[in-house]
């Protein structure tokens, strides 16, 4: 064997060994590349899986805030229902009140009755027995009350709680209003009761 034959041997081996070398090193390189890019994926799915669990468990914070929120609103409606409803029956006492104190105008239906003194009376000799008195007309506003008028004045005198019916000679007293007769007596209520009450008592 010559040496340009053992040259080429060595050259031939040399060529193989160093094309070996390169196929595994490019390889290798390859391998290292496809680690390298499944542990990035790896982190990035793992950066993901970690922050759709964050966001679950921030909707689950919320949705409990919300429901929390949802308690509080449906218990404040509820105490302004209350409170509204309370309002409202307070107003309506209040208004009933003020109906009875007398400082509010009432209107409806009702009745008037007039009473006055008989045109025998000064040709009488008991004149007394011909004339209207304060019993007189505390006696119909009594039936009228009983029969539930809701408001009462005399001669435009309106009947309240401590309201007095007192007589000064041939004139009536009414919340310090001096009034001779006629005595006209107004009533807010039923009609028919209103009357049917002063006939039976006439009767």
């Amino acid at each position: 064997m010559g040496r340009r034959h053992k040259f080429n041997l060595y050259l031939t081996l040399v060529t193989f060994c160093t094309g070996f070398l390169v196929a595994t090193s490019v390889e290798t390189t390859k391998l290292l590349q496809r680690e390298r890019l499944n542990d990035q994926q790896f982190q990035q799915e793992t950066q993901l899986t970690e922050r759709i669990l964050a966001e679950k468990e921030q909707n689950r914070h919320l949705e409990n805030q919300l429901l929390d929120l949802q308690r509080q609103v449906g218990k404040i409606e509820e105490a302004m229902a209350q409170r509204k409803s309370e309002g409202a029956s307070i107003l309506s006492q209040l208004e009933a009140a003020r109906m009875m104190a007398g400082v509010v105008p009432v209107e409806g239906p009702g009745l008037v009755v007039t009473m006055q003194d008989s045109q025998n009376a000064g040709s009488s000799m008991d004149v007394a027995n011909y004339i209207v008195h304060e019993q007189d007309v505390r006696l119909v506003v009594n039936e009228l009350r009983a029969a539930g008028a809701e408001a009462i004045s005399i001669n435009g005198q309106r009947l309240v709680s401590n309201s007095a019916i007192r007589c000064v000679g041939p004139t009536i007293i009414v919340n310090g209003i001096k009034s001779a007769a006629p005595f006209v007596i107004s009533a807010i209520g039923e009609p028919n009761t209103l009357e049917a009450a002063l006939n039976l008592r006439a009767a």
